[in-house]
């Protein structure tokens, strides 16, 4: 299936179109936040009708659970560069943390669609889900790996100890994000100390 726009010339396979569409509006997005995101300046931008961009996206909900699936993909590949070593070491952990950090001060508005409330209280797809949830399952295994190489405390529901640290960095990230408080470098230097609280923590819940 291809699209050919009357005001460009241009052909695009079905994929070709999907991907450029979502390119082009995470640049919309970085120049002018999620308010900038508009479905006629978006097909305007890339020459093509609304009848093709319905084609690819049932509503702007479909649009922006898009571009978190794409957001989710460029956040998993960070993570995995930070953390993505062989064996289960302690710096895994802290590649992890130090990615997590980066990527959602670097890219707020990605970050937003990816773990807030515009998609998750707003309409999410199916994929969309299906990537959030794939993209936390890996990290959890990771964590299930440190407890198995003594790197963390093997006495914690893996689940619940996943959880609390990701629940950790997204309140950190979303306050800077925010406009609250903290400067980047208190983020990350804060994600440093709960890191070591994280390693020395015991069984029964309390730090050595």
């Amino acid at each position: 299936m291809s699209t050919r726009p009357a005001a460009s010339g241009k052909t695009y396979h079905h994929g070709d179109l999907s991907h450029r569409l979502v390119e082009e509006a995470i640049l919309m997005m970085q120049e002018g936040g999620l308010a900038a995101l508009n479905l006629r300046r978006l097909g305007m931008r890339v020459g093509v009708s609304q009848t093709a961009l319905y084609h690819h996206f049932k509503d702007k909900q479909g649009l922006l659970c898009a571009l978190g699936e794409e957001g989710i993909r460029r956040f998993d590949a960070s993570l995995q560069q930070g953390s993505g070593v062989a064996d289960a070491t302690e710096e895994r952990l802290a590649g992890f943390i130090k990615s997590y950090v980066q990527f959602a001060l670097a890219y707020p508005e990605l970050y937003e669609l990816m773990f807030g409330r515009t998609t998750w209280r707003g309409g999410t797809t199916a994929t969309f889900e299906q990537a959030a949830r794939s993209s936390f399952r890996s990290y959890a295994q990771m964590i299930a790996e440190l407890q198995q190489s003594g790197q963390l405390s093997s006495g914690i529901n893996s689940l619940r100890l996943a959880q609390v640290i990701w629940g950790m960095l997204h309140g950190l990230c979303r306050m800077h994000n925010d406009g609250l408080l903290f400067s980047p470098g208190d983020v990350e230097e804060i994600s440093r100390h709960a890191l070591w609280l994280v390693r020395n923590i015991r069984s029964d819940g309390v730090s050595s």
